[in-house]
């Protein structure tokens, strides 16, 4: 009888469900609430500091986390317990956001923010080896495609969340009904019922389930795999300096009367690009080299990068296209990097582990985007008026260089 991971019936589209509310949840409460209720909370002349140490926190700390658990999926219970996995991960954020509700002081509201992102960490580490495990799914292409479609599209929803919602407070009984955090706990839980009902049900089950012997086979990164990985922090920390900052961006670079609202309408466009991008990416990667594509990526983000910083602040159309681009790039990394990665595992028991790195290796592509960021943004303004934020375009600008000359030195692929 075939194991619980098997699953020759699942569509790609729901198989992505659980990046949906990952992302919407990263999205409304880490990338754009947080921000604003850090300035709240400590002032605008060190809010650049906090942002970029707590995010470079959370981000050492997933990449620990999943270490371990990519260990423990190879090791023990990944053929009975994967399709699951995902479940326990959205699972661990609804405490979270249940005490967003209540009056929270600096330190708690951390912490939360802290289980929140090791908390998406661990959903995507643990959804993308499930994928990893089943190469009778075929068509990998499709299912990463798929990801992306619902990794921005929770994005988007999660961006549209903090911007249209009228909160009179970020936390606390004030703005309880009103806070992204309360629309985030029914979209997880909404998302983990769909999830069970249409891949979780639908794996066929052994009756009488037994724990496989382990197998001990130890991690192999193949030269490729290395090179890839590289290339991928490289290209995200370029791309995460924008998502990161984009708050403070369009408050004082832009210089847009309502924050909350320009932001959440800058993200719609990414957001818009993105979803246009993301399905189509899958047949692109098919026809073409997945190397080809990443470099299309990264050449449109650093050209998009330069006009946004540039001639974004003179007329909001000219920032919109740039999002819109922005969104397109995104996508196109996200999904071809993904199909590039499951192609490049060596062996199928080594798929925790190589998809708990390639997820820590977004992470750590936060910790230096968001380090980086935060020793240039606060010390250049004080030397001169926006001077951070150029800085920050020089450090994109060098990622995406990097990230080519590594992605230029992988071999073909040959499928």
């Amino acid at each position: 009888m075939r194991s619980v991971n098997s699953m020759p019936r699942i569509r790609h589209l729901a198989f992505g469900l659980p990046r949906f509310a990952s992302m919407f949840v990263y999205t409304s409460l880490v990338t754009l609430t947080l921000p604003v209720w850090i300035l709240q909370e400590v002032g605008d002349q060190v809010k650049g500091v906090h942002l970029g140490m707590i995010t470079a926190a959370a981000a050492l700390l997933s990449v620990g986390m999943l270490v371990f658990f990519g260990w423990y999926r190879d090791r023990e219970s990944r053929i009975i317990q994967g399709p699951k996995y995902p479940l326990y991960a959205l699972g661990i954020m609804l405490p979270g956001l249940i005490l967003l509700h209540t009056e929270l002081a600096y330190v708690p509201g951390v912490v939360i923010f802290l289980v929140l992102i090791v908390a998406r960490s661990f959903c995507e580490a643990s959804h993308l080896a499930v994928l990893a495990d089943q190469p009778q799914l075929g068509g990998t292409e499709r299912y990463t495609a798929g990801i992306a479609f619902w990794h921005f599209l929770g994005t988007g929803l999660g961006a549209a969340a903090f911007g249209l919602v009228a909160a009179k407070a970020w936390f606390g009984p004030a703005g309880s009904a009103a806070n992204p955090a309360f629309l985030s706990f029914f979209v997880v839980l909404l998302t983990m019922v769909a999830y069970h009902q249409l891949v979780v049900r639908k794996s066929i089950v052994d009756p009488e389930p037994r724990r496989l012997r382990p197998e001990r086979v130890p991690v192999r990164l193949p030269r490729n795999l290395l090179l890839l990985i590289a290339a991928r922090v490289l290209f995200l920390s370029g791309l995460l300096i924008i998502s990161t900052f984009l708050v403070f961006i369009v408050r004082d670079l832009l210089g847009a009367e309502n924050v909350r609202r320009t932001t959440a309408l800058l993200y719609g466009g990414a957001i818009f690009g993105s979803v246009l991008a993301a399905l189509p990416a899958g047949r692109l990667t098919e026809r073409c080299n997945e190397r080809y594509v990443l470099f299309l990526a990264g050449g449109i983000q650093a050209l998009t990068a330069v006009l946004f910083f540039t001639l974004g602040r003179f007329h909001l159309v000219i920032t919109l296209l740039c999002m819109l681009a922005y969104g397109a790039g995104f996508s196109l990394v996200i999904s071809a990097g993904l199909s590039l990665t499951v192609k490049f595992i060596p062996h199928p028991r080594m798929s925790g582990r190589i998809m708990a790195v390639i997820t820590a290796s977004t992470f750590l592509a936060q910790f230096v985007a968001s380090a980086s960021g935060a020793m240039v943004l606060d010390p250049l303004n004080r030397l001169s008026p926006n001077l951070g934020y150029f800085a920050l375009l020089v450090l994109l600008e060098l990622y995406m260089l990097a990230g080519g000359v590594f992605l230029y030195f992988i071999k073909e692929h040959r499928k």
